[in-house]
């Protein structure tokens, strides 16, 4: 069935119309919509559109377009001012039947990798809440538009008690040398080398002298640099333990294989 634009309109008659050839809908039209699809009731489960297949071999719906600065897909939700939409969202998947192993989201670039974003989500104001770039780099909470720092690079946010919490065990993984790209103004490198303890790289440690009489004039520490002072001996302190376990390890080692070595006395 073909319907032009301004023709008389397509009726279905009973539950369905079974046609011997696919419809079309045509339309040149600069303003008015090929298709539009109105469900005027006000409650009951009843929606504007329901496309279904039983075919197993292909998908049940093809989208495609050639935007510039839109997306192929606009949903929108028109919400509620006084937040009882709370249980509604603009997307909703569900990936029924137990024992099912479909994806619930799956994006490629089968003709080459894309130059943009595979991912942004933003609501906070000029802020990347949560990006994946085209790269693979993740940045969370970096300002909108900018490259994440790092493969992962995360911002604490103002209200937020840390950058990063991790519930149980974290593992880093051996590297042949500490990384060098990662900027001085992003603080330290922590890096695991290879048959080594873990060490910190990167800025100097600033000391700031809590009292030192330079010229006659007495400094203190701000709750900032007092705080950062506690950080810097407490994660120093950790890693001094951390080697002199490995040095006692090492030394208890080398002494049962002299020992192991030595002629029996007689």
């Amino acid at each position: 069935m073909t319907v032009a634009a301004g023709a008389t309109e397509a009726v279905a008659v009973g539950e369905y119309t079974d046609y011997t050839a696919p419809a079309n809908f045509l339309s040149s039209s600069t303003t008015a919509h090929t298709v539009t699809v109105n469900q005027k009731a006000t409650s009951g489960e009843a929606v504007a559109l329901n496309v279904t297949s039983a075919n197993p071999d292909t998908s049940a719906m093809y989208l495609s377009g050639k935007e510039t600065g839109r997306g192929t897909l606009k949903i929108s939700h028109n919400g509620y001012a006084d937040g009882s939409d709370a249980s509604a969202s603009a997307l909703s998947i569900d990936l029924k039947v137990s024992g099912t192993a479909s994806q619930g989201i799956y994006l490629t670039a089968t003709d080459g990798p894309t130059k943009g974003a595979l991912l942004v989500l933003r609501n906070n104001e000029g802020l990347d809440d949560f990006v994946v770039k085209g790269t693979g780099r993740t940045g969370i909470g970096i300002a909108r538009g900018a490259t994440p720092q790092s493969q992962l690079h995360v911002v604490q946010s103002a209200d937020a008690p840390s950058a990063l919490l991790a519930e149980g065990a974290v593992r880093l993984a051996d590297v042949d040398a500490a990384p060098t790209n990662a900027p001085a103004s992003a603080g330290r490198r922590l890096a695991l080398r290879s048959g080594r303890s873990p060490v910190l790289e990167g800025r100097q440690r600033h000391r700031h002298p809590a009292r030192t009489g330079v010229r006659g004039v007495a400094m203190e520490l701000t709750p900032e640099q007092l705080v950062a002072e506690f950080q810097d001996a407490v994660m120093e302190l950790y890693f001094a333990r951390k080697r002199i376990a490995l040095l006692e390890a090492e030394n208890a080692e080398l002494k049962a294989r002299l020992d192991a070595a030595a002629p029996a006395g007689g």
